[in-house]
């Protein structure tokens, strides 16, 4: 029996408040922990459900709104690591049976960083706009972001808002997490190294689709230069996909092209918007919602690696994981898409600066590092 038990990894948490160390005082009200982690445009939440037979949570240990806690996660005995830093923003009742959920919010999103505000950003590169808006906020940039150069940006809604969009356009990964200011390439957190490798078998519910329709074979985006007056056109092709190929066409992606607009004339920009398009879409081929035995190391941004799984094998980027810990018992739901660099014209996204970018159906010039 002690055998057994030794093979069944038990969670082992912390919840600080306000940060003091309340795990031993819940404990015996404690029904479940869950947190659900983000990889970008929205704020990771920690759900905590309690007995309140005894009515302790209407009075005396009644939570203050905007009070803050500090979520820690890990396997007994194992050093736990920090999920997050939360804020009190919603306190339920329910009766018969008489519980509480106490829901916070990650720290860190101001009422500043939602108020509207026009700005203009001329002849910036993305790394600089985002540290201009970092420094405003008074949080800290972290992140690996390409100095692609971009001749004028107008921002007319609220910096989280604006943030939203230019990590949407160029493929980034953004979020406020506490005083930093998330702002990650895509493709660089696709090439970090596995944390953990999976079976089939290690599979306990959810789903994996293999869509090839979702793949284009080039992205075409159109933009208009004042300069001569004309539009502009560039055709990006997609020759990044290393699935398995159509059994007729012989073909890794669908016979679609994506056809897009870009506000900016320069040769870069409509590059950079390009390849974020085929990046997302050759991500979105292989994607999933998979329930697991929990881990820690499930948080987004991190990659796992199917093994056993046939045309399956292979590494998945974590999009958002929704993890549940109960009577020591860890669960994770995570929503996972397959990663891979994205080769457009011959090009590797995750070198994709260029030199000699033209337009039409010329060839741009040889990849330069970016950093």
């Amino acid at each position: 029996m002690e055998v057994i038990k030794s093979l069944v990894p038990v969670s082992d948490y912390r919840l600080l408040y306000e940060k003091n160390d309340i795990s031993n005082e819940l404990a015996d009200y404690l029904l479940s922990i869950s947190y659900t982690d983000y990889l970008s445009g929205q704020s990771d939440e920690l759900a905590i459900e309690l007995e309140n037979i005894d009515g302790r949570w209407y009075g005396e240990w009644y939570p203050g709104q905007g009070d803050e806690l500090t979520f820690q996660l890990g396997w007994l005995g194992e050093e736990r690591r920090q999920i997050g830093v939360f804020e009190i923003v919603d306190i339920n009742f329910q009766f018969s049976p008489s519980t509480v959920t106490i829901t916070a919010q990650a720290v860190g999103i101001k009422n500043s960083v939602r108020t509207k505000a026009a700005h203009a950003y001329e002849n910036m590169t993305l790394d600089k706009v985002a540290k201009q808006i970092a420094d405003r906020q008074g949080l800290t940039l972290v992140g690996a972001i390409e100095p692609i150069a971009l001749d004028r940006l107008t921002q007319q809604e609220s910096d989280i808002e604006f943030l939203k969009k230019l990590a949407d356009e160029y493929d980034y990964a953004f979020k406020i997490d506490g005083d930093k200011l998330v702002f990650h390439a895509i493709s660089e957190l696709s090439l970090l190294a596995s944390v953990v490798t999976f079976k089939l078998t290690d599979i306990s519910g959810g789903q994996i689709r293999d869509q090839i329709k979702q793949v284009p074979k080039a992205v075409e985006v159109k933009s208009h230069d004042p300069a001569t007056k004309k539009t502009v056109i560039y055709d990006v092709k997609n020759e990044g996909m290393t699935a398995k190929d159509s059994s007729v066409s012989k073909s890794t992606t669908s016979p679609d092209t994506i056809k897009t607009t870009s506000r900016s004339s320069s040769p870069e920009v409509a590059t950079a918007k390009a390849q974020a398009e085929l990046a997302k879409a050759n991500r979105e081929r292989t994607t999933g919602n998979i329930d697991l035995m929990g881990n820690p190391s499930y948080l987004s941004g991190n990659t796992i690696t199917l093994e056993a799984g046939g045309e399956l094998n292979g590494d998945y980027l974590i999009h958002a994981s929704e993890g549940t810990t109960l009577n020591g018992n860890l669960a994770v739901n995570g929503k996972i898409e397959a990663t891979g660099d994205v080769i457009a014209n011959g090009i590797s996204l995750t070198t994709h600066p260029h030199s000699g970018v033209k337009q039409g159906n010329d060839d741009s010039g040889p990849p330069q590092k970016s950093f």
